[in-house]
């Protein structure tokens, strides 16, 4: 008898602990800090709140990218490449957020350069996820000194750890790295299967001309923000699963990652450890 009372109280403790585990709410620090920013999407003007552009109550998994402005080399590599992959995104149900520096007017023209669908582009003007997120602003600050100007040493690595890195790599190829362009092309003759040497350096090239010639439509008002940098999260309702932040022009998140993680990875409570989550269970790029 005793016995039993004892496995029943067990029992009872037992259920009582999940039920705790449960109602339990535990989100993000990064979640926190975004959830109530105000963006205004690039295809209709409206206000939403970060919090409600997925299901969060469900616990369905976003790809959420917060690009630098809409007129950086960042961005518009990073809008090539998840225009190639969104189909692949749009298979597991994992919704793609692009939150840019800018105005609605600088988000429609990249959208509409890129051929990225608007529905997924969103203006943050006044740079609300990223300082909450407290990405980098690139070189000096607090100085009072014009952005352009900054953007200079930036580019040769100062205050821009990996840029360099970055430029080069367009140059020299990358055996690690896919192909940019589809076969058959003029790189074909250095091999097939990888980046090529001056592939990237080529995309670039082009992107630059489009840029240079679309400038005044794609700057953000705010100068400053040109140095600013951003990152990426991978979130599964309110949690964190994959986290990128750039550490300056040109590093940012690899596409790729993002969706392995948006298509495998769960929340470190979806194992039973009550919500915490564990460094080895997220993902986290420099």
């Amino acid at each position: 008898m005793l016995g039993f009372l004892w496995g029943f109280g067990s029992a009872r403790g037992d259920r009582s602990g999940w039920n705790r585990r449960r109602i339990r709410v535990r989100s993000s620090v990064e979640y926190d800090a975004i959830c109530d920013v105000s963006v205004k999407s690039a295809k209709g003007g409206e206000e939403r709140r970060v919090g409600d552009l997925w299901d969060v109550r469900s616990g369905q998994k976003a790809a959420v990218v917060f690009l630098t402005h809409f007129g950086d080399f960042t961005s518009w590599e990073l809008g090539q490449q998840i225009s190639k992959k969104i189909s692949l995104f749009d298979e597991k149900d994992v919704p793609v957020i692009c939150i840019g520096l800018g105005s609605v007017d600088n988000a429609r023209k990249y959208s509409q350069l890129l051929s990225v669908n608007k529905s997924l582009v969103f203006a943050d003007e006044p740079g609300n996820c990223h300082t909450a997120l407290g990405f980098s602003k690139g070189l000096a600050p607090d100085a009072d000194v014009n952005a352009y100007l900054k953007l200079l040493p930036m580019l040769a690595g100062i205050g821009s750890p990996g840029t360099i890195q970055e430029v080069l790599r367009g140059y020299t190829g990358d055996r690690r790295a896919k192909p940019i362009f589809t076969s058959p092309n003029m790189f074909d003759v250095l091999g097939t299967g990888y980046q090529r040497p001056f592939e990237l350096a080529t995309l670039r090239l082009g992107n630059m001309r489009s840029i240079l010639q679309n400038w005044d439509e794609l700057k953000p008002k705010e100068t400053e923000q040109l140095t600013w940098q951003g990152g990426a999260i991978v979130f599964k309702g309110e949690d964190v699963i994959f986290k990128h932040v750039d550490t300056g022009i040109l590093t940012y998140a690899d596409v790729d990652k993002m969706l392995e993680a948006a298509a495998s990875l769960t929340r470190a409570n979806d194992t039973g450890d009550g919500g915490v989550i564990e460094a080895a269970a997220v993902p986290t790029e420099p």
